[in-house]
Protein backbone atom coordinates (compact mmCIF):
# COMPACT_ATOMS: atom_id res chain seq x y z
CA UNK A 1 0.00 0.00 0.00
CA UNK A 2 1.35 3.42 -1.00
CA UNK A 3 2.50 5.55 1.89
CA UNK A 4 0.36 8.65 2.44
CA UNK A 5 2.22 11.78 1.46
CA UNK A 6 2.96 14.64 3.83
CA UNK A 7 1.74 17.82 2.19
CA UNK A 8 3.95 20.86 2.73
CA UNK A 9 3.20 24.40 1.58
CA UNK A 10 6.14 26.80 1.23
CA UNK A 11 5.24 30.50 1.32
CA UNK A 12 7.77 33.18 0.37
CA UNK A 13 7.53 36.19 -1.92
CA UNK A 14 10.88 35.39 -3.56
CA UNK A 15 10.55 32.69 -6.22
CA UNK A 16 14.21 31.69 -5.96
CA UNK A 17 13.77 31.14 -2.21
CA UNK A 18 10.67 28.95 -2.49
CA UNK A 19 12.26 26.84 -5.21
CA UNK A 20 15.44 26.47 -3.16
CA UNK A 21 13.59 25.42 -0.01
CA UNK A 22 11.37 23.05 -2.02
CA UNK A 23 14.45 21.38 -3.51
CA UNK A 24 16.06 20.97 -0.08
CA UNK A 25 12.87 19.48 1.39
CA UNK A 26 12.22 17.11 -1.51
CA UNK A 27 15.79 15.83 -1.65
CA UNK A 28 16.51 15.54 2.08
CA UNK A 29 13.10 14.25 3.16
CA UNK A 30 12.41 11.74 0.39
CA UNK A 31 12.02 8.98 2.99
CA UNK A 32 9.04 10.82 4.49
CA UNK A 33 7.24 10.80 1.13
CA UNK A 34 6.56 14.52 0.93
CA UNK A 35 4.45 16.52 -1.50
CA UNK A 36 5.68 20.10 -1.77
CA UNK A 37 3.78 23.08 -3.14
CA UNK A 38 4.94 26.68 -3.31
CA UNK A 39 3.27 30.09 -3.44
CA UNK A 40 4.70 33.61 -3.59
CA UNK A 41 1.75 35.61 -2.23
CA UNK A 42 0.12 35.52 1.20
CA UNK A 43 -3.44 35.69 -0.15
CA UNK A 44 -2.69 32.78 -2.47
CA UNK A 45 -1.45 30.78 0.53
CA UNK A 46 -4.70 31.42 2.43
CA UNK A 47 -6.71 30.41 -0.64
CA UNK A 48 -4.71 27.19 -1.11
CA UNK A 49 -5.24 26.23 2.52
CA UNK A 50 -8.99 26.69 2.13
CA UNK A 51 -8.98 24.30 -0.83
CA UNK A 52 -6.46 21.66 0.27
CA UNK A 53 -5.30 19.96 3.44
CA UNK A 54 -1.67 20.55 4.44
CA UNK A 55 0.41 19.04 7.22
CA UNK A 56 2.95 21.85 7.43
CA UNK A 57 3.38 25.43 6.25
CA UNK A 58 6.88 26.84 5.85
CA UNK A 59 6.04 30.53 6.16
CA UNK A 60 7.93 33.72 5.36
CA UNK A 61 6.40 36.13 7.85
CA UNK A 62 6.87 39.25 5.69
CA UNK A 63 4.71 39.15 2.57
CA UNK A 64 3.98 42.21 0.41
CA UNK A 65 0.24 41.65 0.13
CA UNK A 66 -0.76 40.66 3.67
CA UNK A 67 0.42 41.36 7.21
CA UNK A 68 2.52 38.42 8.41
CA UNK A 69 1.15 38.28 11.94
CA UNK A 70 -2.35 38.67 10.56
CA UNK A 71 -1.73 35.72 8.25
CA UNK A 72 -0.49 33.66 11.20
CA UNK A 73 -3.72 34.41 13.07
CA UNK A 74 -5.84 33.45 10.07
CA UNK A 75 -4.04 30.13 9.66
CA UNK A 76 -4.32 29.34 13.36
CA UNK A 77 -8.01 30.24 13.42
CA UNK A 78 -9.11 28.52 10.21
CA UNK A 79 -6.60 25.65 10.00
CA UNK A 80 -5.49 24.81 13.56
CA UNK A 81 -4.05 21.43 12.57
CA UNK A 82 -1.46 22.87 10.18
CA UNK A 83 1.99 23.00 11.75
CA UNK A 84 3.86 26.24 11.07
CA UNK A 85 7.57 26.92 10.73
CA UNK A 86 8.26 30.64 10.48
CA UNK A 87 11.18 31.48 8.19
CA UNK A 88 12.20 35.10 8.64
CA UNK A 89 14.97 37.71 8.54
CA UNK A 90 13.50 39.42 11.61
CA UNK A 91 15.52 38.37 14.66
CA UNK A 92 14.28 41.14 16.98
CA UNK A 93 12.89 40.01 20.31
CA UNK A 94 9.43 41.48 19.86
CA UNK A 95 8.95 39.57 16.58
CA UNK A 96 10.00 36.28 18.19
CA UNK A 97 7.64 37.02 21.07
CA UNK A 98 4.78 37.43 18.56
CA UNK A 99 5.64 34.14 16.82
CA UNK A 100 5.70 32.27 20.12
CA UNK A 101 2.42 33.88 21.22
CA UNK A 102 0.85 32.76 17.93
CA UNK A 103 1.84 29.19 18.79
CA UNK A 104 4.13 28.38 15.88
CA UNK A 105 5.87 25.02 15.96
CA UNK A 106 9.15 26.26 14.54
CA UNK A 107 11.25 29.39 14.03
CA UNK A 108 14.12 29.51 11.54
CA UNK A 109 16.01 32.68 10.76
CA UNK A 110 17.11 33.00 7.15
CA UNK A 111 20.72 33.03 8.27
CA UNK A 112 20.61 29.29 9.16
CA UNK A 113 22.40 26.69 7.06
CA UNK A 114 20.39 24.73 4.50
CA UNK A 115 20.65 21.46 6.44
CA UNK A 116 18.73 22.94 9.33
CA UNK A 117 15.62 23.26 7.17
CA UNK A 118 15.13 19.50 6.88
CA UNK A 119 16.05 19.07 10.54
CA UNK A 120 13.31 21.50 11.53
CA UNK A 121 10.72 19.88 9.27
CA UNK A 122 11.45 16.40 10.65
CA UNK A 123 11.16 17.64 14.23
CA UNK A 124 7.92 19.54 13.68
CA UNK A 125 6.27 16.74 11.68
CA UNK A 126 7.09 14.34 14.53
CA UNK A 127 5.27 16.58 17.00
CA UNK A 128 8.21 18.51 18.44
CA UNK A 129 8.94 22.22 18.39
CA UNK A 130 12.07 23.45 16.63
CA UNK A 131 13.71 26.83 17.22
CA UNK A 132 17.07 27.57 15.63
CA UNK A 133 19.90 28.36 18.04
CA UNK A 134 19.45 32.14 17.86
CA UNK A 135 15.66 31.87 18.28
CA UNK A 136 16.16 29.63 21.33
CA UNK A 137 18.44 32.22 22.90
CA UNK A 138 15.89 34.97 22.34
CA UNK A 139 13.09 32.77 23.70
CA UNK A 140 15.14 32.28 26.88
CA UNK A 141 15.47 36.05 27.25
CA UNK A 142 11.68 36.35 26.98
CA UNK A 143 11.19 33.67 29.64
CA UNK A 144 13.88 34.74 32.08
CA UNK A 145 13.94 38.52 32.01
CA UNK A 146 11.66 41.52 32.23
CA UNK A 147 12.03 42.84 28.68
CA UNK A 148 11.39 46.43 27.64
CA UNK A 149 7.78 47.42 27.10
CA UNK A 150 6.44 47.93 23.59
CA UNK A 151 6.77 51.69 23.98
CA UNK A 152 10.35 51.32 25.24
CA UNK A 153 11.12 49.16 22.22
CA UNK A 154 9.83 51.93 19.96
CA UNK A 155 12.14 54.36 21.74
CA UNK A 156 15.01 51.89 21.41
CA UNK A 157 14.52 51.62 17.66
CA UNK A 158 14.53 55.39 17.31
CA UNK A 159 17.62 55.71 19.49
CA UNK A 160 19.37 53.18 17.29
CA UNK A 161 18.46 55.36 14.30
CA UNK A 162 20.26 58.29 15.94
CA UNK A 163 17.17 60.22 17.04
CA UNK A 164 17.41 62.65 19.96
CA UNK A 165 15.06 62.71 22.95
CA UNK A 166 13.26 65.68 21.41
CA UNK A 167 12.92 63.87 18.06
CA UNK A 168 11.54 60.78 19.78
CA UNK A 169 9.03 62.80 21.79
CA UNK A 170 7.76 64.48 18.63
CA UNK A 171 7.63 61.28 16.56
CA UNK A 172 5.81 59.25 19.23
CA UNK A 173 3.54 62.07 20.38
CA UNK A 174 4.82 62.05 23.96
CA UNK A 175 6.48 64.66 26.16
CA UNK A 176 10.28 65.00 26.23
CA UNK A 177 10.19 64.03 29.92
CA UNK A 178 8.36 60.81 29.09
CA UNK A 179 10.80 60.06 26.27
CA UNK A 180 13.70 60.62 28.66
CA UNK A 181 12.06 58.33 31.24
CA UNK A 182 11.80 55.57 28.64
CA UNK A 183 15.47 56.10 27.76
CA UNK A 184 16.52 55.80 31.42
CA UNK A 185 14.46 52.64 31.86
CA UNK A 186 16.14 51.13 28.80
CA UNK A 187 19.59 51.96 30.17
CA UNK A 188 18.65 50.31 33.44
CA UNK A 189 17.07 47.19 31.95
CA UNK A 190 19.94 46.59 29.53
CA UNK A 191 22.61 47.60 32.05
CA UNK A 192 24.09 50.29 29.83
CA UNK A 193 25.90 53.49 30.77
CA UNK A 194 25.16 55.40 27.57
CA UNK A 195 23.26 55.11 24.29
CA UNK A 196 26.17 53.53 22.42
CA UNK A 197 26.43 50.77 25.03
CA UNK A 198 22.63 50.49 25.06
CA UNK A 199 22.56 49.76 21.33
CA UNK A 200 25.42 47.26 21.64
CA UNK A 201 23.69 45.43 24.50
CA UNK A 202 20.34 45.54 22.71
CA UNK A 203 21.85 43.79 19.69
CA UNK A 204 23.61 41.26 21.92
CA UNK A 205 20.38 40.46 23.78
CA UNK A 206 18.24 40.24 20.64
CA UNK A 207 16.24 43.43 21.09
CA UNK A 208 17.72 44.90 17.89
CA UNK A 209 18.80 43.19 14.71
CA UNK A 210 22.54 43.11 14.07
CA UNK A 211 21.76 43.87 10.43
CA UNK A 212 20.46 47.35 11.21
Amino acid sequence: MEKEKLRILIVDDHEVVVKGIAMIVEESLADLCVSVETVTRGCEAIERMSQHSYDLCFLDIEMPDIDGLGMLKIIRSEHPDIKIIVNTVHEELWYVKDYIKAGVEGILFKSVKAGEISEAVRAVISGEKYFCKRAKAIARIIDEYNPPTSKELEVLQLLSAGKSTEDIARMLGISPNTAETHRRHLLDKLQARNVAELIMNAVSEGFLSANK
